[in-house]
């Protein structure tokens, strides 16, 4: 996707250095760059300290440190590096898919080639699988919808390529048509200001940032036609785990009549998790709730305390939304529908 004139990935193999590189998403939207490694090691921190961060994005670099683990420490793939990836994240099943994906190829002893060729692979695919999904969500955001609510950071940063939930508002902006985004600010990281309103902006389409608290009054005073937010999990039974916040919207959506929409590639689909009450729910510092990120007049980056230090935090990263609060689930396959295969 588009920042300013060129065109990136938020994760990618760099084939001059063999080293996995990344978008540095904690300092957007005040300094874009890209990091990189050839440790292992690094690539599993950036998933645990949100250096990266979405469920196909955790994926794509999980299998990348995979393949550079495979290269550089092969002795210890199996026995430690798998697992090491396996326990960075533990909800968003994505990172499982990819971690299963490159030890079934790892069993066969491949070379480091192949084994870096897959991995790349496995990101081509989440981006083809996103931006299929983007066409089948427009149309559905085409028919009438057109002020949007989305929710955390399911943009293009938090996908490899296009995003989830954001892949149909993309393709209608180039399709020619006029999408206006209501952006919630997702606390606690604040995913949604910091990430999805830069993105937006970039590819110059119309969006305003707002409190999350401000969502269900908006849906109130008839202000939204629509909800689309991504997924981390989404169980057997339909039932949705997504960024904390999520199950909120789709109480005061169905008290509104507002469809909700749950865009969601087929590696996030779980069917060996029965339902949502099934899905590990990661708890996180209790730093992201008391301390807040941002840049002060000088362009330099703070950290500022805002609760008292004696409090005790409750940070749960993500909630369950129940499949009969959702109006559809879409993926690259088209919508999703429960007990198909």
């Amino acid at each position: 996707m588009r920042i300013g004139q060129d065109e990136y990935r938020a994760v990618f193999w760099d084939t001059s250095t063999q080293a996995v590189r990344w978008i540095e998403q904690r300092l957007l939207p005040h300094t874009f760059t890209i990091v990189g490694s050839r440790n292992p090691e690094d690539v599993a921190q950036a998933i645990e300290t949100m250096q990266v961060r979405g469920a196909p994005s955790i994926g794509a670099v999980a299998a990348l440190g995979l393949a550079l683990a495979w290269q550089v420490d092969r002795g210890r793939f199996f026995d430690y590096w798998l697992q090491r990836f396996r326990r960075t994240r533990p909800t968003a099943v994505n990172l499982f898919h990819a971690c299963d994906v490159m030890e079934g190829l790892a069993i066969g002893e491949p070379s480091s080639e192949v084994m870096i060729e897959r991995a790349v692979y496995y990101g081509d695919e989440e981006v083809a699988a996103n931006c299929r999904m983007g066409e089948h969500l427009a149309e559905l955001l085409a028919v009438g919808e057109r002020r949007i609510l989305t929710h955390c950071n399911a943009g293009w940063l938090a996908a490899v390529d296009w995003g989830t939930a954001t892949s149909g508002i993309y393709h209608l902006a180039r399709a020619g048509e006029s999408p206006f985004v209501w952006v919630d600010e997702t606390r606690p990281r604040l995913q949604g200001a910091r990430l999805t309103a830069w993105e937006l902006m970039e590819e110059g389409i119309a969006c305003a940032l707002q409190a999350d608290s401000a969502a269900a009054w908006m849906m109130a005073q008839g202000k939204v036609d629509c909800i689309v937010v991504g997924a981390d999990r989404v169980a057997a039974n339909g039932d949705v785990a997504n960024k904390v916040g999520t199950y909120a919207l789709s109480l005061a959506a169905k008290a509104h009549g507002i469809p909700m929409y749950i865009a969601a590639p087929s590696s996030t689909f779980d069917r060996m998790c029965s339902k949502g009450a099934d899905i590990p729910i990661e708890d996180r510092h209790g730093d992201e709730v008391t301390v807040m990120d941002g840049m002060d007049q000088k362009r330099c980056h703070r950290h500022i305390r805002v609760a008292t230090e004696r409090v005790r935090v409750n940070n749960p990263a993500f909630d369950v939304t129940p499949y009969e609060n959702i109006s559809a689930i879409i993926s690259e396959n088209g919508l999703w529908a429960r007990g198909a295969d």
